[in-house]
């Protein structure tokens, strides 16, 4: 599609705009996540309310595939918005104040959205957003040790530095708390040596030693696939 990609300057700009559902990991081209805080786009009586934790994970996840994140919520008869409904996004606004440097002019990636969480940058700070929190008190990330000079829990960090580790092999180790700081996304933070950047999509190996390549992540050259 003409002027999609964010390196297209002759045409207008375009984007793709998936409803009720996150686009894929892309930071190439533009896109915008579309959905509602509850199940209508216009206001219901007694309509199933996302949960914060719902809300927020959605969001970081946008983010975190380096999407826009529209979401939609109806106004009643009168104008106004709901009192439940103006609660819960008064809820993720205090989450965000706390968080908003993971999320204000950040990047999607290095390391691809999935069930254990997400991940945004920005300058030498990588933000790791963490669903799964690891119950052994240690998180393994799929990057050099040797890159990795600083590491601390976004929100908390009067708590002091993590300790890091895993020098003797190829994914960082990091020593976390046993219990999630915040139930809903703590946010580790890794400062590196060098500019944070998304440079490949990395593959994944099963344990039988296969690799397989995911059409989304292909590349299309031409105008068809």
């Amino acid at each position: 599609m003409e002027g999609i990609t964010k390196k297209d300057k002759e045409y207008a700009g375009d984007y793709a705009t998936p409803e009720q559902e996150i686009g894929q990991f892309n930071i190439e081209d533009a896109w915008e996540t579309n959905m509602t805080l509850c199940r209508q786009w216009a206001w219901k009586p007694n309509d199933k309310m996302k949960s914060l934790k719902e809300c927020i994970q959605t969001l970081v996840r946008v983010l975190g595939g380096d999407g826009n994140f529209l979401f939609n919520v109806g106004p009643m008869p009168d104008g106004r918005i709901e009192p439940r409904q103006a609660e819960r996004l008064r809820e993720m606004g205090q989450w965000v104040k706390k968080n908003g440097e993971s999320i204000y002019g950040t990047i999607g990636g290095p390391l691809k959205p999935g069930l254990w969480g997400a991940s945004t940058h920005k300058g030498n700070r990588i933000y790791v957003h963490i669903f799964d929190w690891p119950k052994n008190g240690e998180l393994e990330v799929p990057m050099s040790p040797n890159r990795v000079k600083r590491a601390y829990l976004l929100a908390y960090e009067q708590r002091g530095d993590l300790l890091l580790g895993g020098e003797d092999s190829d994914n960082l180790v990091i020593t976390i708390p046993r219990k999630a700081p915040d139930p809903v996304n703590t946010v580790v933070v890794l400062e590196i040596e060098g500019k944070a950047a998304v440079t490949c999509y990395p593959l994944e190996q099963a344990k039988d030693g296969s690799i397989t390549f995911q059409a989304v992540n292909a590349k299309v050259h031409g105008t068809s696939a």
